[in-house]
């Protein structure tokens, strides 16, 4: 058994060097989709420096300036592997197809891989994928993938509506509201957008604001978007049954006309992320292992159907299978006064047995009923064992009657010529060797039946476990997003008691009736936009470069980023209001006495995130003091670099744990705190 516990590790551990970056399932059924595919590729690899492709090529290689492709067809289904180098590593492209066949549409799936250590970098949908949207109506399975912007009318609102609601959908859609003082900035949104997730979201246009208020209208309260917002739609999306609407992100007007772009890179980024881990579905699963082994020469393009076949059985009717294949096996006895030759077809020999066993009988039928019934695998295996022995049983029946044949042929005595002697001998070797034969075979059979037995329970357990990590992911990103929630309303809660604490305090009216403006309170969606607030708005805490490390934390850990950026922003902002308190004179102790000793209107965080000093094993060893030393001013340090030790901690424990460090000069000749990183844990004793 232990290599079929390597065979499942190979599919569910994808190697550590190897991660998917971008995964599209492409259903195309319009025939044929080879042609389509391969004028799409062409253009697309040809400004990569390699040749058109010809519909000749069916196993053939090219490279040009460090690219390479590799082209392999064969019958109704192929695949296009593009290597190209990136930093420190490999970009693979796949693009694997096969045509449809009997109850199943036929699909493309494209995927891109980074192999190698390098630098982690990010990727876009290839540019040939919005060209093959384009030559037919290609969908997830249940909405149309467009190659542009849907624009939504006032008309259009309801259909749209039915879109993000469709139960089947695979991929996320993504709303552009409109940009009242820049309706052309909202336009480019929508295809920048469209183009970088083609093939794996639908990017919906709202056209005016008579579409955008019947679109929020149909939305309900909280999953709106408006001035100029951009939202993304997770599936599956009920606006009635939503209970968590943060979970389809909003994407701030303000934001993004503040940062371009960048903005709306990292809603790119997220929309891709949540589609490249998805699990495929699983007929495609199936029949794309059956692909990669037509496309190795293993099997027959016709079992590609047989593949789709047994899954659409199995889905629909493996119970009825069961059923039709014990009926012509089982032969159960006959009633009473009955003649067995005259029994029913295979039907009523089903239905006597179960009826039996229904109305409690105890005879011999009922009782064989009542065992646990065969599954289709088990009796395959006894039908053919049974083949074979009684093959077996034949074959050594006429091997006897040969021996004793040619025995008796051969005159006895020493008066004979010897020849039928010779003769007999002869035959007698030529049996043997055949019987030797036999039994390699048999045996050569039974193994290759065994392994493949084994291949296929291995590749069911596979698909099995898949599904149930699926659904445990799907469950952990649930939970997070209620946390996350949970966390939010709480921090929205205590800032309006702050700022009525503050007003009450200056005003001496009291606190009922003094309003507070939700609009006026931050909400980070994530450590990368939790930075950039704090670069606009904190005037006594400087941010360094650790945008990288911080991006990399939201886009691996898409449902963790919410509430480890309300923890940054709540530290960051103690740590500004701390520093303008200490610089100004009116406190004198550390950031842990602050936070250790709050008073009413003081923004502190609980000093267990608190860790002002690192370990002696990490700070006096270059290995691990390194990593932890950052850029400050030549006024804080006249080298420009500064190890710092005082760090607080988002997550505790557990992985990942992500860390903010900072060097406290608040007391010093800038008055300011200086944020070094943001970003996962960085290594020491424990984790080397």
């Amino acid at each position: 058994m232990a290599h079929i516990r390597r065979y499942v590790s190979v599919i569910f551990a994808m190697p550590s060097n190897v991660t998917r970056l971008y995964q599209a399932l492409l259903r195309d059924a319009s025939r044929p989709i080879s042609i389509r595919l391969r004028r799409s590729l062409s253009e697309w690899l040809a400004g990569k420096g390699l040749p058109a492709l010809d519909a000749s090529w069916t196993a053939t290689e090219h490279e040009a300036d460090g690219v390479r492709l590799n082209v392999e067809r064969r019958g109704d289904c192929g695949r296009y592997t593009l290597d190209e180098p990136c930093d420190g590593g490999l970009l693979r492209t796949r693009v694997t197809y096969t045509e449809s066949v009997p109850g199943m549409t036929g699909w493309v799936v494209v995927t891109v891989d980074q192999h190698g250590a390098g630098a982690p970098v990010t990727a876009n949908a290839p540019g040939f994928v919005p060209v093959y949207l384009r030559t037919a109506r290609i969908t997830d399975g249940a909405v149309h993938l467009e190659d542009s912007p849907v624009v939504v009318d006032e008309n259009e609102v309801r259909r749209f509506a039915h879109t993000l609601t469709e139960r089947a959908r695979r991929v996320p859609v993504v709303v552009v509201s409109v940009e009242a003082r820049d309706p052309a900035a909202a336009r480019a949104r929508a295809r920048y957008l469209a183009e970088a997730t083609a093939g794996v979201a639908v990017v919906g246009l709202l056209a005016d604001m008579r579409a955008q208020d019947g679109f929020n209208r149909a939305m309900g309260d909280g999953l709106g978007v408006f001035g100029g917002g951009v939202r993304t739609y997770l599936a599956p999306f009920d606006p009635a049954e939503e209970r968590y609407p943060y979970r389809h992100r909003p994407l701030s007007g303000g934001l993004i006309r503040n940062e371009g772009d960048r903005a709306l890179d990292r809603a790119i980024d997220g929309i891709i992320g949540e589609t490249a881990r998805r699990t495929l579905p699983d007929e495609v699963q199936k029949t794309l292992r059956v692909v990669n082994r037509v496309l190795a020469g293993r099997s027959e393009t016709r079992e590609i159907a047989e593949a789709a076949a047994t899954v659409r059985v199995g889905d629909a009717g493996s119970e009825e299978l069961r059923r039709r294949m014990m009926a012509k096996t089982v032969k159960p006895a006959p009633p009473a006064g009955r003649d067995d030759t005259n029994a029913d077809d295979a039907d009523d020999a089903v239905r006597r047995p179960r009826e039996a066993a229904e109305t409690g009988a105890t005879t011999a039928t009922a009782t064989a009923v009542a065992a646990p019934a065969l599954d289709a695998a088990e009796l395959a295996r006894t039908v053919a064992e049974a083949v074979v022995g009684e093959m077996r049983t034949e074959l050594e029946a006429a091997l006897s009657l040969a021996v004793a044949s040619g025995t008796a042929a051969a005159p006895g005595g020493s008066g004979g010529s010897g020849g039928s002697g010779g003769d007999s001998g002869e035959l007698s070797r030529q049996i043997g060797t055949l019987a030797a034969h036999v039994l390699g075979l048999r045996e050569l059979v039974t193994e290759r039946r065994g392994s493949d037995e084994l291949l296929s329970e291995a590749e069911d357990d596979a698909d099995r476990l898949a599904g149930e990590l699926e659904a445990l992911r799907d469950e952990h990103d649930r939970l997070s997003e209620e946390y996350a929630d949970a966390v939010a309303v709480t921090r929205r809660l205590s800032e309006r008691v702050r700022v009525l604490e503050r007003r009450l305090a200056e005003t001496g009216r009291p606190v009922y009736g003094v309003a507070v403006e939700d609009d006026d309170l931050f909400e980070p969606a994530s450590l990368m936009e939790t930075l950039i607030e704090a670069r606009q708005r904190l005037t006594h805490v400087v941010v360094g470069d650790t945008d990288a490390a911080a991006t990399r934390l939201d886009l691996h850990h898409p449902a963790l980023c919410r509430s480890w950026a309300g923890k940054a922003w709540d530290a960051l902002r103690a740590l500004d209001d701390f520093a303008g308190a200490r610089s100004s004179g009116r406190f004198a102790g550390g950031f842990y006495d602050w936070c250790a000793n709050g008073s009413p209107g003081r923004l502190t965080i609980p000093t267990g995130m608190l860790s002002m000093r690192e370990s002696q094993s990490v700070a006096n060893r270059a290995k691990f003091s390194e990593p932890r030393t950052f850029s400050v001013p030549v006024e804080v340090d006249p080298s420009g670099r500064l190890l710092m030790e005082a760090h607080v901690k988002l997550r505790p424990v557990g992985y990942p744990a992500p860390r903010m460090y900072f060097h406290d000069d608040s007391g010093g000749a800038t008055g300011k705190i200086y944020i070094g990183y943001l970003g996962d844990h960085l290594p020491n004793t424990r984790t080397n």
